[in-house]
Parts: structure tokens; C-alpha cells; sequence
């Protein structure tokens, strides 16, 4: 290997080995407890080193909501792949969103505050690429199941378009995953309600123009949905 693929090799390699530092100090301390100081002591480098890499705190924010978004977009392509109807796939990909909230917070909450101006006027330009190239490639398989939902259909709602009718889907998990997060007394924050979740899940798609699943398939679709989300999450 060339010295300069070599060494580009090592600084992604340590790039990703300080955002996962960061991940455990911010879900041991919080976030608002991380400084790039207290990264540089944790990893064992120099402030300059940690500089190199992260120009203030909220570049390394945002590269933890892209790594927050890499790790849906591989949900989501599992999902995608998947050899079942668009309805189906539809409905798994609101639910692997739903079930990253749950299994991984800290990057969630992460890919939430890194959305606000103040987070990206400060943030590097790098950075904002990679977290937009991303979401686009998440936007790309998002929308080929879209496509597939309607073409196998049928979608009924003459008032909305198929896009808007998703945007309006992403919303409400938004709302749900943040609620989770916010209080374990939320409605929803227990195991036994997953079948209200799930009946409410299928109320919203079905009132926006989509087929309502019944319980037992959207209970199978949340089992593949764990599996998938184990499986990528695992080391």
C-alpha cells in the first residue's frame, strides 16, 4: 500500500475510533459534558491531533448524526432488499426508524440537535458534505420503495400526493421517537404496548391513502425489523 493511501487509511480508522469514544462519553456524561479537551485525554492524543480532525464540538456532532444516518441507511437497504411488497417495505422502513430511537438514543438525539442552524453554521463544510451524501443515498432507497408502494398500491387519496403523504409518515414517527425518548412514561415507552403502536402506526398509513396491515403482519414485520437492526448493530 502507498505511503499516502496508508496514512489516509489511519486517519479514517482514528476518525472513526474517536467518534465512537465520543458516543461513550457522551452516553456516560452527556453531551453537554464533551469537549474536544476531554476527547483528546480519553483517546491519549494531543488537542492538535483532536483538531485535525473536528474543527469545534459541533463538527463532531454533526458526524455523529451522520453516523447516526449510516446506520439507518443500512436498515434501510436491508429492508429494501427484502423480497416482500412496497405496503410491507413501507411500513418497515417507519419502523426500523422507530426501533433506532430505542436501541441507539444518543445518536438519535445526536441527529436531532445536529439539524438546528446554529450546529451547521459552525460546523465544517466536510463534514455537512458527508452527512448530505448520506441522506441522499437514504432519500434514494426511501424513495424506491415509495415508488413501489404505489405502484403495487393501491395509494388512495386524491388530496395528497404519494410524497407528501410520506413526509407527513415521517413526521409522526419523528414526534413518536422523540416522545420515547423524552419520558419512559410515555404512552408508548413500554413492551406491552407495542401492539396499541403498531394499530396506530396502521390507522396513520391507512388515513394518508395506503392498505392497513393487520396485527399479525405488522407484528411479523417488527420481528424482521429487530433482526435487521440486531444484525447491523452487532459487532
Amino acid at each position: 500500500m502507498r505511503t499516502v493511501q496508508r496514512k489516509a487509511k489511519e486517519v479514517a480508522e482514528r476518525d472513526q475510533m474517536l467518534v465512537r469514544l465520543a458516543l461513550e462519553m457522551i452516553e456516560r456524561d452527556g453531551f453537554h459534558n464533551l469537549t474536544l479537551g476531554r476527547l483528546a485525554d480519553a483517546a491519549g492524543y494531543s488537542k492538535g491531533t483532536i483538531y485535525n480532525h473536528f474543527t469545534c464540538r459541533e463538527d463532531l456532532l454533526i458526524e455523529l448524526s451522520t453516523e447516526s444516518a449510516r446506520r439507518q441507511l443500512r436498515y434501510y437497504q436491508a429492508v429494501a432488499d427484502l423480497a416482500w411488497g412496497g405496503v410491507p417495505a413501507l411500513y418497515a422502513l417507519m419502523l426500523a426508524y422507530m426501533r433506532h430511537a430505542e436501541v441507539a438514543p444518543v445518536l438519535f438525539e445526536c441527529s436531532i440537535t445536529a439539524r438546528t442552524d446554529a450546529v451547521c453554521e459552525a460546523a465544517s463544510e466536510t463534514r455537512l458534505k458527508r452527512r448530505e451524501l448520506v441522506e441522499a443515498q437514504m432519500a434514494q432507497v426511501v424513495g424506491s420503495v415509495v415508488e413501489r408502494a404505489v405502484t403495487e398500491g393501491p395509494y388512495d387519496n386524491p388530496r395528497l400526493t404519494p410524497a407528501v403523504a410520506v413526509d407527513a409518515l415521517r413526521s409522526y414517527i419523528l414526534g413518536y421517537a422523540a416522545m420515547h425518548l423524552l419520558s419512559r412514561r410515555f404512552l408508548w415507552a413500554e413492551k406491552d404496548s407495542l401492539r396499541d403502536r403498531l394499530q396506530v402506526l396502521a390507522s396513520m398509513v391507512e388515513g394518508l391513502g395506503w392498505p392497513r396491515l393487520e396485527a399479525e403482519e405488522l407484528t411479523s414485520i417488527q420481528e424482521v425489523v429487530d433482526e435487521i437492526v440486531g444484525a447491523v448493530d452487532s459487532p
